[in-house]
Parts: C-alpha cells; sequence; structure tokens
C-alpha cells in the first residue's frame, strides 16, 4: 500500500513539473515563437536595459490578443537566468492612484515582496519552484516581467533601475 501511494506520488509530482516547466517555457520563449511577427516599434514609448537596443534583444511581440490593447514584450536574462518582459501604457484606470492599483494587481500575482528603487517600488511574487513575477510602472508603463528561476533582489532592482 505504501509503494502505490509513493508511485503515485512521484507520478503525480512529475506531471507537475513538466507542467510548470512548459507553462514556463512558453512564457520566456513568446519571443522565438514561430509565427508571431517580431516588430521594432510598438507605437508606443517604451523603455529598455540601458545601452541596448531592442534589435539586440531580438525585437517585440505582441503577446496581447488582436482585439485588446497591445502589449509587447521581448526575452532578456538577468544573471544567465531567462526573463521575458512586457510592457504596456498605463491603463487608464491606473492612471488615478497609480500605486494602490498596482499594488492590488500584484496581489492578484502573488507578489508580496516590495523593493523601492528611488520613487519606483517593484512587487516579486516567487513561487514555489522557483520563477518569479515582478509587476511595476515606470515611464507611465505597466511592467511585468516573468523569471525561470529565482532572481536575487539586489539584480531585480538594478535591472529595473537600468530600464531607461
Amino acid at each position: 500500500m505504501k509503494r502505490r501511494l509513493k508511485k503515485r506520488t512521484i507520478i503525480i509530482g512529475s506531471i507537475l513539473v513538466v507542467l510548470i516547466a512548459a507553462t514556463i517555457t512558453t512564457i520566456l520563449v513568446v519571443t522565438h515563437k514561430p509565427g508571431h511577427t517580431i516588430i521594432q516599434n510598438t507605437g508606443y514609448t517604451t523603455i529598455l536595459p540601458e545601452g541596448r537596443s531592442i534589435v539586440q534583444l531580438g525585437g517585440w511581440v505582441r503577446v496581447s490578443p488582436k482585439d485588446s490593447d497591445p502589449v509587447y514584450a521581448y526575452a532578456d536574462s538577468i544573471g544567465g537566468i531567462p526573463i521575458s518582459v512586457s510592457e504596456q501604457p498605463l491603463p487608464e484606470s491606473f492612471k488615478t492612484n497609480s500605486v494602490a492599483k498596482v499594488s492590488e494587481l500584484a496581489k492578484s500575482y502573488n507578489a508580496s515582496a516590495t523593493l523601492a528603487i528611488g520613487d519606483t517600488t517593484i512587487y516579486i511574487g516567487t513561487s514555489a519552484k522557483g520563477p518569479q513575477s515582478v509587476i511595476f510602472t515606470k515611464s507611465n508603463l505597466l511592467i511585468l516581467i516573468k523569471s525561470e528561476k529565482k532572481i536575487e533582489d539586489a539584480a531585480w532592482s538594478n535591472y529595473a533601475a537600468s530600464l531607461q
């Protein structure tokens, strides 16, 4: 009986690991999927890591449905860990009391840890398996970053500060 339970637990655990890995991979390689149009201009002002161009980052890929407001993403890495960075103009509903609205959005992503970088607060959520979600606003943009693994707070701070 114990052996059967152990085997079932291993199988279920393996399936969960595969599903989580597939989901993360899909998010992180969105800019490399065939069929996605890679562009250099989103139609709105965006920010990138200082000293880097969107061409160096592989271009922008639209990650929102065609019938909704545009959200574009690019792929990068922090300390060798792949990340996907999406940016969109700050939604109208966020323009008044944006601090509270971003905090509320962060809670929905279980991003409860915070880091202050100047006047910017970034919210970080870490899953049990290590991937992280980071949410913040900068330059009138709503920014969401997904990582494949846990990234140290100092590295997140440096990356967010480098966005110009």
